[in-house]
């Protein structure tokens, strides 16, 4: 039945046109490991492709060898000691001939290694065209401003991977010790401009959320041009550690905050089908541009958040698309939408508001139809979009199957490594297994120094005074990392900051203790 009714793909009714061409669409994304955004993000601004010729992935290995080459290798020696200088954590999967992962430390030695021809991009997909795009173009893409924004954004990025103390055209007359070891001719092939233009044309307007002001694509724009803006000021070693801990932790907290978007317009779309209300344009605005608060809540105890997160996300997902489905087998001009979005738009665009108004008018012709009286009747729309979506894998077991599935394997870059994560990069540490498995909330120390750093950029913008705690603890509220909640987290946060130096007044002054800015 299932097949006849909702063009189901593997695990889950096919998403529908009008929900993939929005803001509200969650892209698809895929394991990876923090040293291979680094190298995901070198191929997406410095190269054509993010994948070679086989359209395999090729892994990021300074032992592999080339018949070619004098002295067999693939690399030269100075490349490899360099790639060496940057190894990362171990791999946890015994079948792969690399026993650890490598971050490239320039961009030239991205070159001779890549990502599948079919992978996820999830660089370009949560990155550029998520937390930039919505951000520049949120206003809409007439806004003066945004084209000049864009362009900054492209020119750091680019002269930050390029790096300041190696051998470009940068005034300051130091040399980073990696760029010394790989030598001038090895940054000649470096086209600047080129990458600019690369990068500026993935910043280019696309579904965004028409609103005056977006918290968290804001607070990871700029935050990730503060660690640009530092990168001259830090040894090479550190600020690729510092970029890549940014990108570990933003990234799966922004995806985390767009998965809130569907929840709340499946909620909406129930009080309209089966309560008869529509919410207004301005709780919608409200709850959209507030997504990003109270995601997780740091504990000391084992909690399973991210995992209730996911769940929710995918049932309310598979639920929505079978109820699109019966709209537009019922209203023939539902069919023909092509998007979704907050404003009004184009003749084949609907905004929330009107959206909510169809499925209202439509909710008697869905309780009267066949297949509604067959599962579920007598009872409300709830209840027939539930008995449905148990027809399919990715709502029944959420975590195992279908976009959830990739979903959760992503979240894994926010968890602790065994080995290899000494620095404290991460934000949730695993405890337990099988069905008791879960993870304490709770920064490691390289990413609280990178979000103390972006408070203090941040206030100091502002010209706001001291840093203070309460800055630090709102600016961890920004990514959706509340510590306000548990009665514990405020004190252990406390206790972390003064073992690693950066808290100079008695804990005694709670939320207003000073706090030192460690770059």
């Amino acid at each position: 039945m299932k097949a006849e009714l909702y063009e189901p793909t593997a695990n889950e009714p096919k998403m529908r046109p009008a929900i993939r061409d929005s803001f509200l669409f969650v892209p698809t994304v895929g394991m990876r490991s923090p040293e291979t955004l680094m190298l995901e993000l070198f191929r997406e601004i410095f190269f054509e492709t993010h994948y070679g010729n086989s359209g395999a992935a090729r892994a990021l290995n300074p032992d592999d060898t080339d018949s070619g080459q004098p002295d067999g290798f693939l690399y030269t020696e100075k490349e490899r000691v360099a790639l060496n200088a940057f190894r990362g954590r171990r791999k946890e999967t015994k079948m792969s001939r690399v026993n650890s992962y490598y971050v490239p430390a320039y961009p030239q030695l991205a070159e001779w290694a890549w990502l599948r021809k079919r992978s996820d991009r999830v660089i370009k997909s949560l990155l550029f065209e998520g937390a930039f795009v919505q951000h520049l173009w949120r206003r809409g893409e007439d806004a003066e401003a945004s084209g000049e924004k864009q362009k900054e954004i492209a020119q750091k990025t680019v002269d930050a991977l390029i790096g300041a103390n190696g051998y470009s055209d940068s005034p300051s007359g130091k040399r980073d010790i990696m760029a010394v070891t790989l030598g001038r001719d090895s940054f000649l092939n470096i086209d600047r401009e080129e990458s600019i233009n690369r990068l500026c044309s993935k910043l280019g307007h696309k579904f965004v959320m028409r609103v005056e002001a977006d918290e968290l694509s804001g607070r990871i724009t700029d935050d990730f041009l503060a660690i640009c803006d530092l990168e001259p000021s830090l040894s090479r070693l550190i600020w690729v550690q510092v970029l890549m801990t940014f990108l570990r932790f933003a990234l799966p907290m922004w995806l985390l905050a767009q998965m809130q978007m569907t929840k709340s317009l499946h909620r909406w779309l129930m009080e309209a089908v089966n309560n008869n209300n529509i919410v207004p344009e301005r709780e919608i605005v409200t709850e959209l541009t507030s997504r990003n608060r109270g995601l997780l809540h740091p504990t000391l105890t084992a909690t399973r958040e991210v995992f209730s997160h996911i769940e929710q996300y995918m049932k309310c997902r598979v639920e929505i698309n079978i109820l699109f489905y019966w709209l537009e087998r019922l209203e023939p001009s539902f069919e023909n939408i092509e998007s979704i979005g907050l404003k009004n738009g184009e003749k084949r665009f609907i905004n929330i508001e009107q959206l909510l108004l169809l499925a209202r008018n439509n909710a008697v012709k869905i309780r009267g139809n066949e297949r509604f009286a067959v599962i579920s009747e007598g009872l409300d729309i709830q209840t027939f979009l539930t008995r449905e979506g148990e027809q399919f894998a990715a709502w029944r077991n959420p975590l195992l199957y279908g976009q959830g599935k990739n979903i959760n394997e992503f979240f894994r870059v926010l968890y602790r490594a065994e080995s290899g994560d000494e620095s404290g990069g991460h934000l949730l540490v695993p405890e337990n297994r099988g069905a008791s498995r879960g993870f304490r909330v709770f920064p490691g120390q390289l990413l609280l120094k990178i979000i103390i750093y972006a408070a203090a950029m941040s206030k100091r913008s502002g010209k706001r005074g001291k840093l203070i705690l309460s800055d630090v603890e709102e600016h961890f509220a920004q990514y959706g990392i509340d510590f306000s909640v548990a009665a514990d987290a405020r004190s252990l946060l406390m206790q972390e900051l003064q073992s690693m130096g950066l808290l100079t007044g008695s804990p005694d002054a709670g939320s207003s203790v000073t706090v030192d800015c460690p770059y």
